[in-house]
């Protein structure tokens, strides 16, 4: 692929993120905010108070990408966020005659990539400003989280401990911990916009959309029942307490294979893409 073809592409793909960040559907975060404070970053909050202490800088973030609840809500706000991904109508037909369906296509999957980092990045620094008042700039755990229960036994079952589960603070450092959360985060959202990418180009995008809301749905189910085959499913890659016990170091699945989950499926779906687009000629 040439170096003209890879700036196509390119400014495809910012075009089009250009266009999602103005767009009105920039409120659906608005609404995800609101939800995390409520349920993440309130309790957080209220926990730090308690213990007389603040908490790390990453530890807010930490919780919200390994919290069942968000990990339900925030998949469905970036299917909501590109429900109309790839555009159809205005200039996408000269786009598509002009520089091939293809590079088309190519300038998609491109950003759909970055829409999937946008959003993750945006999780992150709102997890942070929204914390200010409770956080410290230690990247370790702090002892609010590790030593609540030492502190106070007979709440060992409330729901604020369940947020930075020991699965999570006894087996890696907390740096690691939101590495591999990001990264799964982002891998996943780019499994759920290629899959819609994918129906679309077979005139089928709604049951793209649907397929989506299937994955999660069924991956939420899986995960809270601890069901064996969550594994199959993308959502338990994602959260990354779930690959380890709460004391033994013998993960329950290494989280190396949940990267290469990702990577073969959405490596199939991108290749599938790019073979459709050859014998396509709208979408």
């Amino acid at each position: 692929m040439g170096l003209n073809n890879m700036k196509t592409i390119w400014s495809i793909a910012q075009i089009e993120l250009l266009r999602l960040v103005r767009s009105t559907k920039m409120i659906i975060l608005a609404m995800f905010l609101i939800f995390v404070n409520i349920q993440i970053l309130a309790p957080l909050r209220a926990l730090s108070i308690d213990m007389g202490g603040k908490l790390s800088v990453l530890e807010p973030f930490a919780a919200i990408g390994n919290s069942g609840a968000v990990v339900l809500i925030l998949p469905l706000f970036f299917v909501t966020m590109m429900a109309d991904f790839p555009r159809e109508g205005d200039c996408q037909y000269f786009y598509q005659i002009r520089c091939s369906k293809r590079i088309w296509i190519a300038g998609q999957i491109v950003y759909a990539i970055e829409s999937s980092v946008l959003l993750t990045v945006f999780v992150f620094v709102s997890s942070v400003l929204l914390s200010l008042d409770f956080i410290s700039m230690d990247v370790r755990y702090s002892d609010a989280v590790t030593k609540y229960v030492s502190v106070f036994p007979n709440r060992s079952g409330d729901y604020v401990v369940a947020l930075i589960p020991e699965e999570l603070y006894n087996q890696m450092q907390l740096s690691t911990a939101v590495i591999h959360t990001a990264c799964l985060l982002i891998l996943y959202f780019i499994m759920l916009s290629l899959l819609i990418l994918l129906f679309s180009m077979i005139k089928k995008k709604i049951l793209g959309i649907v397929t989506d809301g299937l994955v999660i749905a069924l991956g939420t189910i899986a995960c809270a029942g601890r069901i064996a085959f969550m594994w199959i499913l993308p959502m338990a890659h994602t959260i990354t307490w779930l690959h380890y016990a709460e004391y033994q170091r013998m993960p329950i699945l290494p989280i190396g294979y949940s990267y290469l989950y990702f990577a073969i499926i959405n490596v199939m779906l991108i290749a599938v893409s790019l073979i459709i687009s050859k014998r396509c000629y709208g979408i």
